[in-house]
């Protein structure tokens, strides 16, 4: 007969139950796999018919584990903590551990102690950026062991070790700014206990022996957005046209004040941060940041910790590099001119950015992702780009996209087959930026085109050269293509069946507005629309800009579009397929003369084309 209780079922209960000794249910439920199988089946029975539970407690009494963790960080409000504890709470869980978390709130003299007391709660302990000096860490690790240490370099054998290379992070952001223009650059530390905030400094002052030219300003803070904040005034006190922060949470602060006392950024002041919390990309503007793996590095310390909780070396260290998530919080030096910022590339001409490049990496994989030009303008600030507009949303701005290599679309969105029309076929590629390089006046990439198999066709040479002149910019680009391993097939809508749509080349998806188009073949669309003619214009009258799209070698025919929206590029394939032996190569190219005037017909065009090739050179 099952006893009635209202107090929690003991084991003594589950053993007269199943008319066994309480040693024998001890065996079971601890899994010893000598217990007789007729025995295990009577507890199994008794524990099921009483809904017995054990005691968590009785049990650790009993192995000497708890199965809980303690993990000791300098500022729980920090996201790039939280971030480390939700990793390793749930690697953790995934062992059967329990985190216990603890929060020193930089209180440097009662840290250790903080991690001693918590250590006592749980079976070994995980250090994140502890601030005690080192002779006080190392007695604190031997007492408290097993411990994973996270951000600190440590001496003491038997330990788990991981870091994140501040130095190198620090440094990229001082190459993002200086790419900008930026020449005086202030630093906004942290806490002077922090080993990462020494990290940052040493990577700065391998930054400025670098670049002897700029100088670098150094200021107290702290690790808060309230150091952040308060530090704000004093950084505008140092004529600084940009500033990194220890951290997001002192950059977000800065920009608060910014905000108040009406400094713009990036235009009056770029600004940086390190840890790319969540709330960065949600600032304004999105804050330029270096991505640490919070999570990853979380999980990696339960992995180390577990070794050692079980007896075994704990595995090798590990050092994490950050990467530049470039925003729109850091922009060009009010002085800069030409290409400027590898990270996020932008042309600035005069006082206007004229155009940003983008590496598309976010772009929707059933877009194609691929580099493009993106907010392009003229010097007058006449809009004269879209990016994924929502009646063709895989159009970016001024791209190479081309519909068919292979079968693999470069262009995204549906893809024409013939017999079924446009369809949504899953054979999206992407073009990969696999190197970038910028002058005052160029752009250099190279670039891999992945089809939708993973496998590399295409290698291209992009170049994007720049010119100003009095009354408007230039700008030719210029793409080489060679084939890798197999023969290569461009194709169209059009080579494939449907006629007039021999889209795919570099293409310009201009911006909704009243224009006027021409070419020396006319100026309707039936005109222009598949002449291979050696320019075509865009005029728009409202706005007084002219974009003149020019073919200097032999031209292809004009994919153009101008009644359903405006775009224009020259097509690859035209009307039928254009082919490259294995090795073989293509050369693409589209010039663009962008004036802040109205030129009302061809005759215009004509007169003005020559001398603006003589004076751009391109």
């Amino acid at each position: 007969m099952v006893e009635v209780t209202s107090r929690p079922i003991t084991m003594a209960q589950v053993a007269r139950h199943a008319g066994v000794s309480q040693a024998s249910v001890s065996r079971v439920l601890n899994g010893v796999s000598t217990v007789d199988p007729a025995i295990v089946a009577k507890v199994n029975r008794a524990v099921a018919e009483l809904d017995y539970s054990p005691s968590e407690t009785a049990r650790s009494l009993v192995r000497g584990r708890s199965h809980t963790i303690a993990l000791l960080v300098p500022d729980l409000e920090n996201p790039m903590f939280q971030g480390v504890l939700k990793g390793l709470t749930v690697a953790a869980a995934r062992d059967g551990y329990r985190v216990l978390v603890a929060d020193s709130a930089e209180a440097v003299d009662i840290e250790a102690d903080i991690a001693l007391e918590a250590r006592t709660k749980g079976d070994a302990l995980v250090l994140v950026s502890p601030r005690m000096p080192d002779a006080v860490l190392e007695d604190l690790i031997r007492r408290a062991a097993p411990v994973v240490v996270v951000n600190r370099s440590i001496t003491a054998s038997g330990t788990g070790q991981l870091s994140v290379d501040y130095a190198s992070a620090a440094k990229e952001l001082g190459e993002h700014l200086v790419g900008f223009g930026h020449t005086r650059i202030a630093y906004i530390g942290g806490p002077a206990g922090s080993y990462a905030n020494h990290l940052r400094l040493q990577g700065l002052a391998d930054f400025t022996r670098a670049h002897p030219d700029v100088e670098l300003l150094t200021i107290t803070a702290g690790s808060s957005m309230e150091a952040g904040y308060d530090a704000a005034d004093t950084v505008l006190e140092t004529g600084a046209t940009a500033a990194i922060a220890f951290n997001d949470l002192v950059a977000l602060g800065v920009m608060s004040r910014l905000r108040e006392v009406g400094v713009a950024v990036p235009d009056q002041l770029s600004i940086a941060g390190i840890d790319d919390i969540p709330q960065a990309r949600f600032a304004a503007p999105p804050l330029t940041s270096m991505s640490v793996p919070r999570a990853e590095i979380g999980r990696q310390a339960w992995l180390r910790l577990r070794d050692l909780i079980d007896g075994h070396d704990a595995a090798s260290g590990l050092f994490y590099r950050p990467t530049i998530i470039a925003r729109d919080s850091t922009g060009p030096a009010s002085h800069a001119s030409g290409w400027l910022g590898p990270a996020r590339p932008v042309l600035r001409l005069g006082s206007t950015v004229v155009a940003h490049y983008v590496d598309g990496a976010a772009v929707d994989s059933v877009l194609s992702p691929r580099p493009y030009l993106d907010a392009v303008v003229s010097r007058a600030g006449t809009p004269l780009t879209v990016t994924e507009p929502t009646d063709h949303p895989h159009h970016l701005g001024v791209s190479l996209a081309i519909a068919d290599v292979n079968g693999t679309s470069y262009w995204g969105g549906r893809t024409f087959v013939r017999g079924e029309g446009s369809i949504m076929v899953p054979n999206h590629g992407r073009q990969r930026r696999d190197d970038l390089k910028i002058d005052d006046h160029a752009l250099h990439e190279r670039l891999s085109w992945v089809d939708h198999h993973g496998t590399t066709q295409l290698v291209e040479v992009r170049e994007i050269r720049t010119a100003e002149f009095d009354g408007g910019w230039a700008l030719s680009w210029r793409s080489h293509l060679k084939a890798t391993l197999d023969a290569i097939t461009f194709g169209s809508p059009a080579s494939n069946g449907r006629p007039g749509a021999g889209y795919g080349g570099i293409f310009w998806r201009f911006a909704p507005d009243i224009a006027r188009v021409y070419s020396p073949a006319g100026s309707t669309e039936k005109d222009v629309h598949g002449a291979a003619t050696p320019w075509v214009a865009f005029a728009f009258p409202e706005r007084g800009t002219t974009v003149i799209l020019h073919q200097a070698r032999e031209p292809l025919p004009w994919f153009v579009r101008f009644g359903e929206y405006l775009g224009a590029g020259p097509a690859v394939a035209w009307d039928a397929p254009r082919r490259l032996p294995e090795g073989g190569s293509l050369d693409l190219e589209l010039g663009a003369f962008v004036l802040d005037s109205y030129l009302p017909g061809a005759d215009e065009v004509e007169q003005l084309l020559p001398g603006l090739r003589a004076r751009t050179g391109l």
